[in-house]
């Protein structure tokens, strides 16, 4: 088995390489001891740690921080979700990443999980990963493809799924897709950066330090620009109210706001918020 796969199921390396990933990204949301040599030393000879004992690929690290705290030590939004998804059959995962979320959803055993992806590494990682364990009675379908036009037919799904991933994309084309795929009654779940991610990722986490920041602004001027696929957008700020904005115009019901005060910058600024909306529920010879 891949070295990966074996730190995402061993709690011990699991928890080993998050708390290298928290450290190295200033995160404080766990309360995780250093890792002792002998954890140190067999990362490293495994080609996860380098020879001073930092992270050789950050995109792992963020996987190895995504099942950490999903499955040991989910936090509100992650209960969240795993309360909105009771007794959903088939389930989109959108911008999945390596596949955290859909590891701590086969515990409601739905049907069909699909996840999707532009990140072919992180695909591939979640395809390797799955198509070693054994069946828990629910398929897992991956796909390379990108946000924007969602490779799934209409109404082929009753819950989908959009965690910290739609500040990156053309919000209105993205929300406008997963409409088209949710049946009617079906759920929208969505997380995402609110205003207080801003100074968490500034000082909290000290990304004023970072190159990236640098690479950040540059780019801020060209969000929608034509070199952007499929319209992906910069990343950006988004409000409460562009988001409600957008579903209420897509014609989503019962939409319902969700922050957590433990989740908060300077005490006002959500670092994160979720939304939850429903497809309505369209009458015979009523307009889509």
């Amino acid at each position: 088995m891949d070295i990966r796969h074996e730190i995402l199921l061993n709690e011990g390396l699991l928890r080993s390489v998050t708390a290298i990933y928290c450290k190295e990204f200033g995160i404080s949301r766990f309360s995780l001891q250093s890792p002792d040599e002998v954890a140190l030393q067999a990362l490293a000879a495994n080609g996860v740690l380098t020879p001073d004992f930092k992270l050789q690929d950050y995109r792992f690290g963020y996987t190895c921080y995504e099942y950490y705290r999903q499955t040991i030590e989910p936090d509100y939004f992650d209960r969240l979700l795993l309360k909105e998804s009771v007794d959903r059959k088939y389930i989109l995962d959108l911008c999945c990443g390596g596949g955290a979320t859909i590891h701590t959803l086969l515990q409601h055993r739905p049907q069909v999980i699909y996840g999707v992806d532009s990140d072919e590494y992180q695909m591939e990682l979640l395809h390797s990963f799955y198509s070693k364990l054994e069946s828990r009675g629910t398929k897992v379908v991956t796909k390379v493809d990108d946000a924007h036009t969602i490779p799934l037919d209409d109404q082929s799904v009753d819950f989908v799924i959009c965690r910290v991933a739609l500040q990156y994309l053309n919000e209105e084309q993205a929300l406008r897709d997963m409409k088209r795929v949710l049946q009617p009654q079906g759920k929208l779940f969505l997380l995402v950066h609110g205003l207080g991610y801003i100074y968490d990722y500034l000082f909290t986490r000290k990304g004023v330090f970072r190159k990236q920041l640098l690479s950040f602004i540059l780019q801020k001027r060209d969000r929608y620009s034509t070199s952007a696929q499929n319209g992906r957008s910069r990343a950006h700020v988004l409000t409460i109210r562009r988001v409600k904005s957008i579903l209420t115009a897509l014609g989503f019901v019962n939409i319902q706001l969700y922050t957590d005060r433990e989740m908060m910058s300077l005490g006002w600024f959500p670092v994160y918020f979720a939304i939850v909306a429903e497809r309505k529920n369209v009458s015979i010879g009523e307009k889509q």
